[in-house]
């Protein structure tokens, strides 16, 4: 039969399945409303939102995937970048592929029918908007931590939505409680806090960076108490800042994030003198943090690098906390698995960075 046929056939006998006359309408986070099944059991999580669905330990549910879902990102045996990957590597393989996946991409819409999902998950509404459309299956939009203004609030929103309307209220109650004691313990331990300053470079989003790429807003630093010197520029999310400014600013603290940690040692074996002027190399301040954007926000490697930075810069307050047992408590609880072992294989987080003569050395 030709994918043509099937692409036909499925269009007429989707809606039958899809609905039984047994539906709801749905308001979804976008405002839009939305025709589902009272019971959603098969589901398809696009462009990253695949990793919430892991989060709210509804894999089961997953009949189809994007094709970035089931690219091994190795080095040695062990995937990086997408530690929700990690939770599903023995399952992701044998489920099929609803197109290639990745930003701004249509799934393929023949694939997409024939893996018969309850439900779509998008993060755009004029994505939502195409998949119904051309399909006829209802798509859901739902909110995300974007590089733009990250709001964890709208992260908590996201998983008590899907939690309920896939059976999941419990473990969304679970995971956002979780979050809730997270912050206000770091909070807590540094309310006091002289606001030490701090600056965060060689931020991942949309690829690799060097030291200019950094994050105004950036959440673990507000939940820290601590004075992120780019917030001054009274724009949130991901920006690039001159050399000079960083100069300028001279913060503190400095804290690389592994994702381009390579750039940044390039970076300063042609430019040693601009580096040496900073008062965190100086002063021995410079410390690597795990790259926590990776075809959209890792939450786990975002809480984890909230306790690290906070046990860097605040040792007394901190000073029952073990960062790694911190970080394996959290991406326990996320993922289900411990999977921080093989993240720093590949990304060298939670070092300190000597800067010599030869290059970057972590210690």
């Amino acid at each position: 039969m030709s994918r043509a046929l099937i692409f036909l056939l499925s269009s007429f006998l989707f809606p039958f399945y899809a609905y039984g006359g047994n539906q709801i309408t749905i308001t979804d986070m976008a405002g839009r409303q939305v025709k589902v099944p009272k019971k959603i059991e098969r589901i398809v999580a696009l462009h990253a939102s695949l990793r919430y669905v892991v989060y709210l330990q509804a894999f089961d549910k997953v009949v189809g995937v994007e094709g970035v879902e089931k690219q091994r990102v190795m080095k040695g045996n062990q995937a990086v970048g997408k530690p929700y990957w990690l939770a599903i590597a023995d399952k992701v393989q044998k489920i099929p592929s609803v197109g290639e996946g990745g930003p701004g991409k249509l799934p393929d819409f023949e694939r997409l029918i024939s893996v018969r999902p309850d439900v779509v998950f998008v993060f755009e509404t004029e994505l939502a908007e195409a998949i119904k459309r051309k399909t006829g299956i209802p798509t859901i939009v739902i909110s995300y931590a974007g590089t733009q203004g990250f709001k964890m609030e709208s992260i908590q929103k996201t998983f008590s939505f899907m939690g309920k309307l896939l059976g999941r209220e419990d473990r969304a109650k679970e995971l956002n409680d979780y979050i809730d004691r997270l912050i206000a313990d770091l909070k807590k331990r540094t309310a006091s806090s002289n606001k030490p300053s701090v600056y965060i470079g060689a931020i991942s989003a949309r690829g690799s960076h060097g030291i200019t790429s950094t994050e105004s807003k950036y959440s673990p630093l507000q939940w820290l108490n601590v004075n992120n010197v780019v917030d001054e520029i009274g724009r949130e999310g991901h920006i690039f800042v001159d050399r000079e400014k960083l100069l300028v600013w001279n913060p503190d603290y400095m804290f690389i994030d592994t994702g381009g940690l390579p750039l940044v040692q390039e970076d300063y074996l042609k430019y040693k003198d601009f580096y040496k002027q900073l008062k965190a190399v100086k002063n021995g301040n410079v410390f690597t943090v795990l790259s926590y954007n990776f075809y959209r926000t890792n939450l786990e490697i975002l809480m984890a690098n909230s306790y690290f930075i906070g046990k860097t810069i605040y040792a007394k307050e901190f000073q029952d906390i073990v960062v790694d047992e911190k970080a394996r408590e959290i991406f326990k609880m996320f993922l289900g698995m411990d999977v921080l072992d093989s993240i720093k294989e590949v990304y060298k987080g939670y070092a300190k960075v000597e800067f010599t003569e030869a290059g970057l050395v972590l210690r």
